[in-house]
C-alpha cells in the first residue's frame, strides 16, 4: 500500500480529526451506556441493539483516533519499517470500517425492526466480505455509510410522524446529521475542507442522540420519585 487511507482532510487539521475521533468514542460509549441502563429497565430489545451498535462504534472511533495519533506523533519512526506503518495504519482503518459498519447494522436491525436471525446473519456475512475483499477503501465506506443512514434516517422520520414527539424528533434529526456527515466527507475529495465540516456535522448528530438519552434518563428518574 502506497498511502495511508486513513489520513485525509487538510494537513491542519490532521491532529483536531483525532481529537473528534476521541470525543465521538466517548459520546457514543456514553450512549451505549445509558442505552444499557434502558434495556434492564424496560427489558426491550431495541434497547439491547442500541447498546451493542454504539459500543461497536465508539470501539470503531478508538481504534482510528489511536491509529493516527501514532502516526501524527511519529511513534512508529525508529520502531518499524516505512511500509510497515503504512500496512500496519492499513489493518486499523479496516478494523475500523468493519466496526462502524457491522454498528450501522445493529441500528438498521433496530430501524427496520428486523426479526429474522438469517437475515441478520447475511447482513453480518456482507460487511465482513465488503471489509476483507474491498478495493478504494475511503470512498466505497462513505457511500455504504451514507446509504444506511439515510435509510435509517428515513425510517426514524416515519417513526417520528407517528408519534410526534421530542424524543422520534432528536433521533430522527440526529440520524438525518450523520447521513449529511458522510456526502461531506464523499465530497471532501474535491474540496478537503469538507472533511472538517464533515466532523462537526457528526458532532451535532451525537449530540443530538445523547440529549435524547439524557432526557429519557431525566424523565425515568422523575417517574421514580413520583
Amino acid at each position: 500500500m502506497d498511502l495511508i487511507v486513513s489520513i485525509n482532510g487538510p494537513a491542519w487539521f490532521n491532529t483536531f480529526d483525532s481529537i473528534f475521533q476521541i470525543l465521538f468514542a466517548v459520546v457514543t460509549l456514553i450512549i451505549a451506556a445509558f442505552s444499557y441502563k434502558a434495556y434492564k429497565l424496560m427489558q426491550e430489545r431495541k434497547y439491547k441493539y442500541f447498546c451493542a451498535g454504539f459500543f461497536m462504534m465508539s470501539a470503531g472511533f478508538f481504534v482510528i483516533s489511536l491509529s493516527n495519533l501514532l502516526i501524527y506523533t511519529r511513534f512508529y519512526d525508529g520502531i518499524v519499517t516505512r511500509l510497515a506503518e503504512f500496512n500496519l495504519a492499513n489493518l486499523f482503518y479496516m478494523v475500523h470500517i468493519f466496526l462502524m459498519l457491522l454498528s450501522y447494522m445493529l441500528l438498521l436491525v433496530i430501524a427496520m425492526k428486523l426479526q429474522q436471525r438469517r437475515l441478520i446473519a447475511l447482513l453480518f456475512a456482507f460487511i465482513l466480505l465488503f471489509t476483507v475483499f474491498s478495493y478504494q477503501y475511503y470512498l466505497k465506506f462513505h457511500i455504504i455509510s451514507f446509504m444506511l443512514l439515510a435509510f435509517m434516517a428515513w425510517q426514524f422520520y416515519d417513526n417520528y410522524k407517528e408519534k410526534k414527539n421530542l424524543n422520534s424528533g432528536l433521533v430522527f434529526s440526529s440520524f438525518y446529521m450523520l447521513a449529511f456527515a458522510e456526502l461531506f466527507f464523499l465530497a471532501m475529495i474535491f474540496m478537503p475542507l469538507l472533511y472538517v465540516v464533515g466532523h462537526a456535522m457528526q458532532l451535532i448528530g451525537f449530540g443530538l442522540l445523547l440529549a435524547m438519552f439524557m432526557r429519557v434518563e431525566s424523565l425515568t428518574k422523575e417517574k421514580k420519585r413520583r
